[in-house]
């Protein structure tokens, strides 16, 4: 394996275009995005006032000067057209005994900040401008989180084409006849193409991190070990359908045909929470899902723990994929003469 890792490492550096294609161009267009996409991630909230001497006022105005809080004029009996239709979150209704209701569709990440204003403001406490002070960050990786997750497992396409390249010229057959196995022939291409990979993966949360941008947690190196199993499960991906066409001009069904309605039906390029429900169980079986899963999980515990399962799943998969092709790979064994 140490031959083919070493020739495929002079293949790529000889050819710049690789490298070019696998780490400068991926880097770009991830921090293009994340520039492009600048929607706020604040959260709609809808504060209705229904004391007729206004003594929720103070509570209201509490909730107003919460940080990444965007107030949404929602009158009462629209409440529950606003939250299905996903303009507004949560709604902080004041009844007029002067008691508070939050109401909302699905558990939300600014219904626990919400609530304890509430009961800092009721309790005399005044107005509290921020619950939860957090230093000043940048750009949100979750603006480009989808396409970043689309585009990490289409990148294994170059991959997929040089194991096809190399099928069809015969010199896979050479190095086979050597005596490498296939395994070991494939599994050292891979290496070389997938260190290649997280190298870009790694210059962009270095970036990240230098121009602070926010990641949604508080240790960002989660962030990356999730990219990383992506990387991983991209190029499984390809090498699996590297074994199945036989023209590089038909990869393009993969990202097509393949990854592009799974990655519609994950939620990674609309929001999840407003599909079907149909939709949403088809999509809970995708590993796009599992990925975006794992750093959701990361960002509401803090902890890498909570995205272990769900790397775990990708992990999983990319081994079975892998495996796949290998054997479907591996040279047919001619039949004996009778």
């Amino acid at each position: 394996m140490k031959n083919i890792i070493a020739n495929t490492m002079r293949i790529f550096i000889r050819n710049k275009e690789f490298i070019y294609l696998i780490t400068v161009q991926q880097v770009l267009i991830f921090l293009l995005m994340s520039f492009l996409l600048p929607y706020t991630t604040a959260h709609n909230v809808a504060v209705i006032d229904l004391t007729a001497d206004g003594r929720g006022a103070v509570t209201a105005e509490a909730v107003r000067q919460l940080d990444g809080v965007n107030i949404v004029d929602v009158k009462y009996e629209d409440v529950t057209a606003g939250l299905i239709g996903g303009n507004i979150e949560l709604a902080a209704v004041i009844d007029p005994d002067g008691s508070v209701r939050l109401i909302s569709m699905k558990e939300t990440e600014i219904e626990n900040a919400v609530a304890l204003c509430i009961e800092q403001s009721t309790a005399g406490n005044g107005i509290t401008a921020s619950v939860n002070e957090i230093p000043e960050r940048g750009m949100s990786v979750s603006n480009s989180l989808g396409f970043m997750i689309f585009k990490t497992l289409t990148s294994g396409n170059l991959l997929a084409a040089l194991l096809i390249k190399e099928q069809n010229n015969k010199m896979k057959d050479r190095i086979l006849l050597s005596g490498t196995g296939t395994g070991k022939y494939i599994g050292g291409m891979t290496a070389v193409y997938l260190f290649f990979m997280m190298l870009g993966s790694v210059i962009y949360w270095l970036t990240g991190v230098i121009l602070n941008f926010d990641f949604g947690m508080r240790n960002s190196l989660g962030f990356l070990l999730v990219v990383f199993s992506a990387n991983v499960l991209s190029v499984s991906l390809y090498v699996f359908a590297s074994a199945i066409v036989k023209k590089e001009d038909s990869l393009w069904f993969m990202g097509t045909f393949v990854l592009m309605p799974m990655a519609l039906f994950s939620g990674v390029l609309f929001p999840y929470e407003y599909m079907p429900d149909i939709m949403r169980a088809i999509g809970a079986c995708f590993p796009q899902r599992w990925i975006q899963n794992g750093i959701s999980a990361i960002q509401k515990t803090g902890d890498i723990a909570g995205a272990l399962p769900y790397l775990a799943m990708v992990l999983g998969l990319s081994a079975v994929l892998f495996t796949i092709a290998v054997i479907m790979s591996a040279p047919k064994k001619a039949r004996p003469a009778k």
